[in-house]
């Protein structure tokens, strides 16, 4: 709650989170206990922690055009989970923490080793293009199984793509990629999903 922001409780928690039990019911990973929380921020995001914790903004809950979309946005992160990508990402971050621990070191810290860290901080929170679009896929068989339209997940990603596009122009940034992004062009995913 300190990291993230405080969560939300009461009909709208309650509501994502049986949005979520119907997702998670028809995943592979019947080892896992889910868990849903709406985070009280109106900032667009959603993700998952090992473990089966998945996270969702008020602010992503309002993009959501229909229940099934907010299942597909549910659906992507039980994907992360259930293809294991945050504990494995978990994992390489430890290793490119060493790595970028020893060229601080050997660089004098500053600003070098600082770059470095920023550097691994990004490479760690981020899932490769193919995670994501193994997520995606994921998402769309669960949504299926839930009984969902997995056509869902296609027009959730539009609308994802067209509120990044409209945030990018109010901010008089130009279109194209961007090195903070913790996911892939939205445009390619929409095509694929």
């Amino acid at each position: 709650e300190q990291t993230y922001g405080k969560f939300m409780t009461g009909p709208l928690a309650d509501y994502v989170k049986r949005v979520g039990a119907k997702v998670a019911a028809n995943t592979e990973r019947k080892d896992v206990t889910y868990r849903f929380n709406v985070i009280d921020t109106p900032m667009v995001n959603a993700f998952a922690l090992p473990g089966g914790y998945v996270y969702v903004s008020r602010g992503l809950l309002a993009l959501a055009n229909s229940e099934a979309e907010l299942a597909a946005v549910l659906g992507h992160e039980v994907g992360h989970v259930t293809a294991r990508h945050a504990a494995e990402r978990m994992s390489q971050g430890f290793l490119v923490g060493l790595g970028a621990a020893a060229v601080g070191v050997a660089a004098g810290g500053g600003a070098v080793g600082d770059a470095v860290n920023l550097g691994s901080n990004l490479y760690i929170k981020s899932y490769s293009r193919g995670q994501e679009h193994q997520s995606d896929e994921l998402g769309v068989r669960y949504l299926s199984r839930a009984g969902y339209d997995p056509k869902s997940m296609a027009s959730f990603l539009k609308s994802l793509d067209a509120q990044s596009k409209l945030e990018q122009k109010e901010a008089g940034q130009s279109g194209g990629f961007n090195y903070f992004s913790t996911h892939p062009l939205t445009t390619e995913r929409v095509a694929q999903a």
